[in-house]
């Protein structure tokens, strides 16, 4: 595979703010991109402290974007349409190219950002050089906002830096892109996003930066990731370019640690995620209805090299998501 585009540095004589919140779109719905505008606008300290900016990839439904960050904020938001479609790597490492903050946050454009957000991971930041990124305990919500739960796994109570890092990025990756924020510098070191995915682009970026840098996660929620049960995302789960990504993704992860750890990791992250396939199988299957969708994921999860234990990994994914519905709906 190609090597990452390569970041550049920026220009040493401009000013630097300590966030660029940079929020890339194509054809945003402009109730949600509002929401996403005013959750960061919320906690904007001032663009001697932030840069706001929205990056369109050559939308050809765009709501007019300049007006609407006018009407919100005049003067405040910087909206850059990029000349021509170059999909989602192209535009998130267009965002890091604008960003001329030391801190970049890529939010998508209809995910948000609680409040304290910005100062909690800003104090991290500011105490501890050495970091590389820093994330929150976040939440999953609807279309319509609704909290659906919290999706970080890193069982940590307090905040700090991130000590099992190979099991919380590299066998499994414990967060979503909004709730992360990058030094733009790791970025110049490491290069941006690889432009030859779509799924696990963000998940071969912050294995590249977990095996360089110290992560720092605060547990409090303070993120939300909005999932979509429609659109590109679902045509891509029923063609299985999800998984097969996936699986390109740990095979690249294996140059990025040492040794044998590389193999291990690999062969840990391979029976991960074909728990998730068999867990979007059955999510497809009994919730959206998709049995396409359930039965391709099938057959990606038995491409992860689990052969006869396909089965009984069913049978017991099965149970356990009829649990988490009976707690459900009990409230427990």
């Amino acid at each position: 595979m190609k090597p990452p585009p390569s970041i550049r540095p920026v220009d040493a004589s401009s000013p630097r703010p300590l966030w660029s919140v940079m929020i890339p779109t194509y054809n945003p719905d402009a109730r949600l991109l509002e929401e996403t505008l005013r959750s960061v606008l919320d906690q904007d300290p001032g663009p001697e402290t932030m840069q706001i900016g929205i990056v369109d990839d050559a939308s050809p439904a765009a709501p007019d974007l300049e007006s609407l960050a006018e009407r919100l904020a005049p003067g405040r938001v910087e909206v850059i349409r990029q000349p021509q479609n170059g999909g989602m790597a192209a535009t998130w490492n267009a965002c890091i190219e604008r960003a001329r903050g030391r801190w970049v946050h890529i939010l998508h454009q209809d995910d948000l950002a609680l409040p304290g957000f910005y100062r909690r991971l800003g104090e991290a930041v500011e105490a501890h050089p050495q970091l590389g990124g820093a994330y929150t305990q976040h939440y999953l919500i609807d279309e319509a906002g609704k909290r659906e739960w919290l999706m970080s796994q890193n069982p940590a109570k307090k905040p700090g830096i991130v000590e099992d890092w190979v099991q919380l990025v590299f066998i499994e990756l414990s967060f979503q892109t909004p709730s992360i924020v990058v030094k733009r510098e790791a970025y110049e070191r490491l290069g941006g996003f690889r432009s030859d995915m779509r799924y696990a682009l963000d998940w071969d970026m912050w294995k590249r930066l977990a095996a360089a840098y110290p992560i720092w996660y605060d547990p409090e929620p303070l993120a939300c990731y909005r999932r979509h049960g429609r659109g590109a995302s679902m045509d891509f789960f029923a063609t299985g370019g999800n998984m097969q990504e996936v699986r390109l993704s740990i095979d690249l992860a294996r140059d990025y640690l040492p040794g044998e750890q590389g193999a291990r990791v690999a062969a840990a992250s391979r029976r991960h995620y074909a728990r998730d396939a068999v867990d979007l199988a059955l999510h497809s299957l009994f919730m959206l209805r998709r049995l396409d969708i359930a039965k391709t994921q099938l057959l990606e999860a038995l491409r992860f090299g689990i052969g006869w234990r396909l089965a009984p990994l069913l049978a017991a994914r099965f149970f356990a998501g009829v649990r988490r519905w009976v707690r459900a709906r009990l409230g427990l």
